[in-house]
Order: structure tokens, then C-alpha cells, then sequence
């Protein structure tokens, strides 16, 4: 059974609406309950997030609804004639798993044309490069996509030099979304000089005589005509989507939050649901950029044609979101005090520079207190201190007017949380979406740069959750297919090992006082993904009534030895009943 709502539980007659949806449900179970299931799975070790009945045997469905969760001999006793059931042979069963933050048709418009190494080296740069320079005509520009300077093993980027000697004569744009570093030839096509002056929302790297180096931080606008790729078409989007999707069914994600859509994203989304191939339950995301006055941005968002929550069980309008600094991997992200003098990764040195703060305060204010207004759930996303300081600041204004914790206000990333941010986000009922794989991946060169005090702060997940303040995993998934090396990963076992262990890429442990226990690092990604999409109530646990999302995995998760958890593979995904994805014998 699908309800659909416009506004869900905002907006003109919202709480109206929340009720009778809830009638409903209240109706279905039992008249579901008094009829033999199709299916039930016994047999098994089931974690269900369900206070009621935590660790069961048999799941029983009917439709796209569990209807019963308990013992194989009280599950089997519901059979009828035509009921299939399955054996799970004591294998492990969780609840579907939700990425709360993922960015799947960019993910795999990227390697459309063929697959992108994992690039860790700087030789390995230049391979890519000279592979492409062999293939492409020779005036389209080589842009090799998100290099992140954290996971480099030379713990730089690759200068200027390094890029007019892969590809002599071409434009070349080494890019992460946040910084660049371009050829000689690509900085002379965006019309970089020494002459150009600095732009006030990023800052163009200068060597000691005043030229560029190369390396460029924010100012995407500069870089515009450079970025600009082959046109994108609506059926490069859908191809896109339905093959991220079922990749994503391959490691047991049954829901996303898609983090960063447009209106031609939307429709791809509204026509695969039409055609009936999506796989996932997807909650998907509004950007706006906030620029221009705080007035402009309240008429930006009142002109958006929908709210959150307009849509049903399968594809909903989510947040409303825009980005207020650039990133920690990359030395944009806007911090509370400036990074110091450890930043020769970062490729500068300015003992007064915070970062880079891509929305004024203003703006925030003015976007928290419309969206608040209009029913709009909204995010941003940060990665400094600083700037998930202003953030917050600005959700306490709005606060003032009207309550943001009924709309579930959020903080994307929000890797540097201090105890003062953590406190206000509690008392506001502010979510954060957070990325283990972060920690894993980058932890070891970032704390170089920042050193322990501040590094104590980040990604401090036991204080957000002894806070009690909803705490969601995602990936931040946006370049390739595969779930362990693509940027970023996104198998969600190892979000959870991650979290678990704190464990790094260099095998050092990053604050241990700040690992999950198990049961928390799965709630991240069952019930708190699912809070996060107003539908805890729908999803994120199995128990009579939800939708029956689930996955069979190879290892009991609860029990096995902890570091095989990230090695956990799915066996079978299954979506309101149907199978996804399934490999089980």
C-alpha cells in the first residue's frame, strides 16, 4: 500500500495529514495480519531494531509489509497454501540499510565512458592524464575528477609542471570540486594570470614572483567554461540512476539520500518510479546556492514548485540545502581559527587563512528562517568548525520564530562539532549526516595539519550520540562503481567498522573515547537514516506493519569478530518484500 502526501507532515493540513496516515496504518496491520503471508524467511538470526522483540527468527510478509517478526514456530504457524518459504540456514538478517548522503547519478555519469582508477600517487595522476590525452581530440580538456590531496601518498598536489609534462599543449584540470590544479594551457584558457585579481570567494595560489601556480581554491566560477563537459541528456541520467541503484542493492542499501539534485535530477528520478525501475527508496535533495541578497534567497525558495515530503514510499522530496564552505580534504573548509603553519599539503601558506565561506551569514539566516516558514526540512553542508557554528547560529535565529525540530533540521557533514555545537544542536533537535569513511581515509593527514585538540572534535560520534542528537551515515558517494574504492566508498559495512573501531587507512586509531558500539553504528544507517526522511515510522527496523526492507548477510553481524565486519557482503536485498538483489544457494 503507497501513501502519498504532498507536504507529509508540513506544510497546510501536514499534522492532518500525519494522522490519517497513521489511521490507516493502524488499519492495514491487523486486516494484513488475518491473512496468510506470501513469504517468510525463518531460520535465521534477524537484528531488528525493534525494541520490542531485538533479535528474532522468522519475518513474515505480505504485500510490501512485514506482518509478523518472532520465532519460527510462531511465524511458520501463519502459513497458508501458497506461502514460499525460505530457509535462511542461520544466516544473519538486518533491516535495509540507508546512505544518508550519496550523489548516485553523478556517481556513475563518471565512469560512463569507462572506469576511473583509484589514483594514489602522483605518477598515477600522470598515467591517467597521458592515457587520456591518447584518446581525447586534441582540443577537449583532460580533467581528472576528484583527486583529494589527503589520500595522495606524496601528501600534495601535483604542480603545474607535473601536468605540462603528461600532457605537453593540453588543458589539463586536476579537480576535487573545491580546489583545482590546472596547466599552463588551462590556466591560460580560464584567463588566469598574475593580473587577475583575487576573487573574494576563493583565492588563486601565487608563487613568489606573483604567478600562478596552477592551484586554484573555490572560485568555481573561473574554472566554468574549463568544467564544462560533453552535455549531459536525459537518458544519460536515467541510464545513470537505475545502474547506481542496483550496485547500491549489491551491498544491502534498500534507501539513499540523494544530497544534491536539481530539477533535471528530479525528473530522473520521477520518470524511473514512472517506469517502475527503482530499486531504492530515495529521499532526494534541493540545492540551491543561496548567492546574491538575503531577499533573493527567500525568492529562490519560494519559487521552488514542491516542499519536503511531497511524494510516496519509493521517492520523496527532502531537503532543502546549500553549501557554506569548501572542504577539509582540501584546505577550504572555513574553520574557527585559521589552520596555521602546517599547510604545505594544502599547497599554501597563510598563518591568518580559515578557509573559504561560500554563503554570508545573512543569507544562512534568511534561507533557515524561509525554509522554516514555507515547511521545508533544510541541510547545508560544512566541514569546518566554523562554519557548522554559523550554521547552527542560523537555525537558532529561525528557532526564534518557529521551532525547527518538527521540520528535523540538519547539519551535512559537520565534521568539527566543539561541545558548544553539539549542545546547541541538541536543544534545537538538529540531526547530523556523517561519513566514517572520512575519518578512515583522511584522519591520518588531516591531523597533521590540524593537530590533537582540534582533531578531538572530529567526527566525535559517542558525544553526539550521548547527546542524544540523531546521528545518520552516509557516504558522500560521487565518483565511480565500485563500493570499496570509489570516491567515496560506499558499503555501508564498512561505514560501520569504521565507526565501530576508528581504525584508519594507516592502522592508527583516531580518538578511541569516540567509538559505537555495534547496535550504534547500525542504528546509523537503519532507524537514523530513516528519522532523517520523516519515515521512522515506515522503515529502518523490521517489525509488523514497516515496510519489509531487508538484506541477508554473510556474517552475523552482532557476534563476529570485529574487524570482519567490514568484509560483510550481502546476500540478498530485499525491497518491500521483492528481491533486489540476491546470490543466496
Amino acid at each position: 500500500m503507497r501513501l502519498v502526501s504532498r507536504s507529509f507532515q508540513f506544510g497546510p493540513g501536514g499534522a492532518l495529514q500525519c494522522v490519517i496516515a497513521a489511521c490507516l496504518l493502524l488499519a492495514v496491520i491487523p486486516a494484513l495480519a488475518q491473512q496468510a503471508p506470501d513469504t517468510i524467511y525463518y531460520n535465521g538470526v534477524v537484528v531488528t531494531m525493534w525494541k520490542a522483540h531485538p533479535i528474532a527468527q522468522a519475518v513474515a510478509i505480505r504485500g510490501d509489509r512485514f506482518v509478523s517478526v518472532g520465532s519460527d514456530a510462531a511465524v511458520l504457524r501463519t502459513a497458508g497454501p501458497s506461502t514460499v518459504k525460505i530457509n535462511l540456514q542461520r544466516r544473519c538478517v538486518l533491516p535495509g540499510l540507508i546512505d544518508s548522503h550519496c550523489h548516485p547519478i553523478a556517481a556513475a555519469l563518471a565512469e560512463e565512458h569507462g572506469l576511473i582508477p583509484p589514483l594514489h600517487t602522483i605518477p598515477e595522476i600522470q598515467a591517467f592524464i597521458r592515457h587520456e590525452a591518447a584518446s581525447l581530440p586534441a582540443g577537449e580538456v583532460i580533467r581528472v575528477p576528484h583527486v583529494l590531496v589527503t589520500r595522495l601518498k606524496e601528501r600534495r598536489y601535483p604542480t603545474r609542471a607535473e601536468l605540462d609534462a603528461a600532457a605537453p599543449g593540453r588543458a589539463v584540470v586536476v579537480d576535487n570540486g573545491y580546489a583545482s590544479v590546472l596547466s599552463s594551457v588551462a590556466l591560460k584558457e580560464a584567463g588566469i594570470s598574475r593580473d587577475t585579481p583575487q576573487p573574494p570567494n576563493g583565492r588563486i595560489i601565487e608563487d613568489a614572483q606573483g604567478y600562478p601556480t596552477g592551484l586554484i581554491l573555490g572560485t568555481r566560477e573561473l574554472l566554468a567554461r574549463l568544467m564544462a563537459g560533453p552535455p549531459v541528456t536525459a537518458r544519460d541520467r536515467l541510464w545513470a540512476l537505475r545502474a547506481m541503484e542496483h550496485h547500491y542493492n549489491a551491498v544491502g542499501i534498500t534507501s539513499i539520500i540523494d544530497r544534491a539534485e536539481g530539477p533535471a535530477g528530479f525528473r530522473t528520478y520521477e520518470e524511473l518510479e514512472h517506469r517502475g525501475q527503482l530499486t531504492v527508496r530515495s529521499y532526494v535533495t534541493y540545492i540551491i546556492s543561496a548567492q546574491g541578497t538575503p531577499e533573493q534567497v527567500r525568492k529562490q525558495i519560494l519559487q521552488i514548485p514542491f516542499v519536503t515530503g511531497w511524494g510516496d514510499d519509493l521517492y520523496r522530496v527532502g531537503s532543502l540545502k546549500t553549501f557554506v564552505d569548501g572542504g577539509i580534504t582540501i584546505g577550504t573548509a572555513y574553520l574557527r581559527k585559521p589552520y596555521g603553519t602546517r599547510t604545505e599539503m594544502y599547497g599554501f601558506e597563510d598563518p591568518s587563512f580559515r578557509g573559504i565561506l561560500q554563503v554570508p551569514e545573512a543569507n544562512l539566516v534568511a534561507m533557515a528562517k524561509t525554509a522554516d516558514q514555507l515547511g521545508w526540512q533544510m541541510t547545508a553542508h560544512t566541514t569546518g568548525g566554523g562554519a557548522t557554528d554559523l550554521l547552527l547560529k542560523a537555525y537558532e535565529v529561525a528557532n526564534t520564530g518557529k521551532p525547527v525540530r518538527d521540520l528535523r533540521f540538519n547539519v551535512t557533514h559537520g565534521d568539527f562539532p566543539d561541545p558548544h555545537a553539539i549542545e546547541l544542536a541538541r536543544r534545537l533537535g538538529v540531526s547530523f549526516d556523517c561519513q566514517p569513511a572520512w575519518l578512515y581515509l583522511d584522519g591520518p593527514a588531516i591531523k597533521n595539519v590540524l593537530g590533537p585538540a582540534r582533531m578531538a572534535n572530529f567526527l566525535p560520534l559517542r558525544s553526539l550520540f550521548d547527546a542524544g542528537i540523531v546521528v545518520a551515515g552516509g557516504s558522500d558517494h560521487m565518483i565511480g562503481f565500485d563500493p570499496k574504492t570509489s570516491t567515496n566508498p560506499y558499503d555501508p559495512f564498512l561505514g560501520m567498522w569504521i565507526a565501530i573501531t576508528r581504525k584508519t587507512i594507516d592502522g592508527t586509531v583516531l580518538n578511541p573515547a569516540q567509538r559505537l558500539t555495534r547496535q550504534e553504528a547500525l542504528k546509523m544507517y537503519t532507524l537514523n537514516g530513516a528519522y532523517l526522511c520523516f519515515e521512522d515510522k515506515e522503515k529502518g527496523s523490521i517489525s509488523p506493519g514497516k515496510l519489509a526492507d531487508m538484506v541477508v548477510i554473510s556474517r552475523n553481524y552482532l557476534s563476529c569478530p570485529v574487524d570482519q565486519i567490514k568484509d560483510i557482503e550481502a546476500l540478498c536485498t530485499i525491497l518491500g518484500g521483492k528481491a533486489v538483489y540476491n546470490k543466496l544457494k
